[in-house]
């Protein structure tokens, strides 16, 4: 006797595991639809990112290496810093663009950078880069655009947006991408570490006026009476 066939009850899957009346095609344009959405989404971040970010603006500022002010001066004031510090960033948005406009041109005071890195997975090649365009005398431009773009994309601190920064300043390509991809200044940040860490640095930003320490973006009214009181004494 012949065996009957079994006609598939509606709703249960084939034998090939599609339900029924759910063809394989609707997945794919659903999932089509979401990637879309995806990519749209992170089109439009970037966008954003692009739009609110300042064209870096090359100046006329110069100094000797990542400092300014002459090198007998009567005051010195040295910055152990991290690009990747908050603190570090609102010193040199504020206090630090207060003290070079009151005290560059009297030729008394003398400042320098000194690049300690925190974070070496996260800030050691934007300190590297600095170094880079303090050879082509641009680190405070360099420096200026680093804090300022801190924390503003994911990206900021990538090899290629390093490397376009210094387009943007107009440094020497080939001199300044090879400086970067060689991580040709480490070996100052190593030496840098090793002086902040013997010298009692244990976070940024610390400052030294004439070997007296000051921990933390102290208020400008700090500096400045410290900074008055080492130029008045003695005369």
């Amino acid at each position: 006797m012949a065996k009957r066939t079994q006609m598939p009850k509606s709703g249960t899957a084939s034998k090939g595991g599609t339900p029924a009346g759910k063809p394989a095609g609707s997945r794919w344009l659903l999932l089509g639809v979401i990637a879309a959405v995806v990519i749209i989404s992170a089109g439009l971040a970037l966008f954003a990112i692009q739009a609110t970010k300042k064209p870096i603006a090359a100046t006329d500022r110069v100094g000797e290496g990542m400092a300014w002010g002459p090198a007998a001066a009567k005051v010195t004031i040295q910055e152990f810093s991290d690009f990747g510090c908050s603190h570090c960033r609102d010193f040199a948005q504020n206090q630090g663009q207060q003290l070079r406009a009151e005290y560059e041109k009297t030729g008394q005071v003398r400042f320098e950078f000194k690049p300690f890195v925190l974070d070496w997975n996260r800030t050691a090649d934007p300190a590297n880069a600095a170094a880079c365009a303090a050879d082509q005398g641009k680190f405070w431009d360099y420096h200026d655009a680093l804090f300022a773009l801190q924390g503003s994309s994911a990206q900021a601190f990538s090899t290629a947006a390093l490397k376009g920064y210094g387009a943007e300043l107009g440094l020497d390509a080939t001199t300044f991408n090879r400086c970067v991809d060689k991580k040709e200044r480490y070996a100052l940040l190593d030496k840098v570490g090793a002086e902040g860490r013997a010298r009692g640095v244990n976070a940024t930003p610390t400052f030294f006026i004439n070997g007296q320490k000051i921990e933390g973006a102290a208020a400008y009214e700090v500096f400045k009476a410290q900074i008055d009181g080492l130029l008045n004494a003695g005369q």
